[in-house]
């Protein structure tokens, strides 16, 4: 298998953002939304998955250190994704336990199912590993010949 076309980096910022706007706006019930118009929360879950794309793309980078020429994703090595995936969901889990612990954060509905210890939703941490491990498939085969 070979790679074509940009790089996997684009790809996966384009398919993340687009993922995790959808599930960024269905997990809406999980969070206080303040009676927010469509409009609002549209803009609002927009910006959330810009971040989240963001988080893909340096999970991505930061899982390639030392990978050689050739996009890991294509083998799609065990190593190369659980780094992707502990990269990311460290990041998430630090976004929020500052968020929900500040002013300038968010607040869990009381729908939010809650992780023991940490305190944090357990809708966000599902998300990273689902919306991350989707976009990275999608990037794989978009770029794969």
């Amino acid at each position: 298998m070979t790679w074509r076309g940009e790089h996997p980096a684009l790809w996966l910022a384009i398919f993340g953002v687009l993922i995790a706007f959808a599930w960024e706006m269905l997990q809406l019930p999980f969070y206080e939304s303040g009676d927010l118009d469509p409009a609002q929360a549209a803009r609002r879950c927009g910006l959330a998955a810009l971040g989240d794309a963001g988080i893909m793309v340096g999970a991505y980078l930061g899982a390639s250190i030392g990978s050689g020429k050739t996009p890991w994703l294509l083998a799609w090595p065990v190593s190369r994704f659980i780094a992707y995936l502990s990269i990311g969901l460290s990041v998430t889990v630090a976004i929020e336990m500052l968020a929900v612990r500040s002013d300038w954060g968010w607040t869990y509905s009381p729908a939010m199912p809650l992780m023991p210890i940490v305190n944090i939703g357990a809708v966000p941490v599902a998300m990273w590993i689902i919306v991350p491990t989707v976009a990275l498939w999608m990037t794989r085969r978009m770029g794969a010949n």
